[in-house]
């Protein structure tokens, strides 16, 4: 089972739909076809939800009501869409070819930004944008909202900046990449109220490239090391192992791994056995804009409900 708070998720904890691209396409691996039911069924399954996201449900009469279903059936359309899945005329789905290269590749950390950078995926973002310039004079009338519209348009604002977000970190400079990544574990709580983080040297730090001191006398420590990544430039189980050797060095026994693309399920196996916590592109992200490194909080809203505890005898 998945622990589902690993995910990448909204702000009520519900896995996002692209948080389901790598699980679905594992459980197509599992046997030859499936209808699509089954499919979003298996991938929902395999995600330990707390029943209160399992049963959540949209308020409206249309279509699948089910959130984890409906997220996890968008994540199959992108995958159908990309050429990673294939549907009969029967409904039937199977994995493809380039689908079982590209979960070998990128097991479950695979990300929407992999997804839609597939060839047949392009093309088919393509031929939508030259519709879309055929329509002219198209009226858009918004009508009331439900909480579950607002959420999901927020959602997708968040989605947008994670992508601008890993698109800067892409391209920044190595050093003060570095030192944004050692920013972010000690916001994160990482070096507790009297500890100390610092970036090691550019040259001759051994395969590390920052150091937490979690106590004043630096006797807990947390050693960092940062690839910084294209998406489609995976890191695999040895770059896991070269980190684990360069903490044993040091007398110490864990670290934090961390990447601007994904890890391969070779590189997950190691991080397990080595006592290595990774963390992808994907989450490095919602890190960032869950304590707001890197960026500003521009607004805020908030939704109300009546305290009706506050009006009654």
């Amino acid at each position: 089972m998945i622990d589902y708070t690993t995910l990448k998720h909204s702000s009520n904890g519900m896995p996002t739909w692209d948080a389901y691209l790598g699980i679905v396409l594992n459980e197509a691996s599992k046997k030859e076809l499936f209808t699509a039911a089954e499919l979003k069924q298996a991938a929902v399954n395999q995600i330990n939800l707390p029943l209160s996201l399992k049963n959540l449900e949209y308020s409206s009469n249309s279509g699948e009501k089910n959130v984890a279903i409906n997220r996890a059936g968008w994540a199959l359309s992108d995958l159908k869409i990309a050429g990673l899945l294939h549907s009969s005329e029967r409904n039937q789905y199977q994995i493809t070819t380039l689908g079982k290269k590209i979960l070998a590749d990128y097991g479950l950390s695979l990300t929407r930004n992999t997804v839609h950078s597939l060839p047949e995926y392009k093309k088919h973002e393509n031929s939508l944008k030259k519709k879309k310039n055929k329509t002219v004079n198209v009226a858009i009338t918004k009508t009331d909202l439900t909480e579950t519209q607002i959420q999901e348009w927020f959602d997708d604002k968040k989605d947008n900046i994670q992508d601008e977000l890993l698109n800067c970190l892409i391209n920044m400079n190595p050093y003060k990449f570095e030192s944004l990544m050692v920013q972010l574990l000690a916001v994160m709580g990482y070096k507790g109220d009297e500890g100390q983080s610092l970036v090691t040297q550019k040259s001759n730090d051994g395969g590390i490239d920052g150091i937490i001191n979690q106590d004043p006398l630096g006797l807990q420590k947390v050693y960092i090391q940062v690839k910084r990544y294209a998406p489609q430039n995976t890191v695999s189980r040895p770059e896991i192992t070269s980190f684990s050797g360069a903490i044993k060095l040091r007398h110490a026994d864990r670290g934090v791994f961390i990447t601007t693309s994904s890890f391969t399920s070779g590189a997950e196996e190691a991080a397990r056995a080595l006592n290595i916590t990774l963390v992808n592109g994907d989450m490095l992200t919602n890190l960032m804009l869950q304590y707001h490194v890197g960026v500003i909080v521009q607004q805020q809203y908030n939704t109300y409900k009546l305290d009706r505890d506050a009006f009654s005898d």
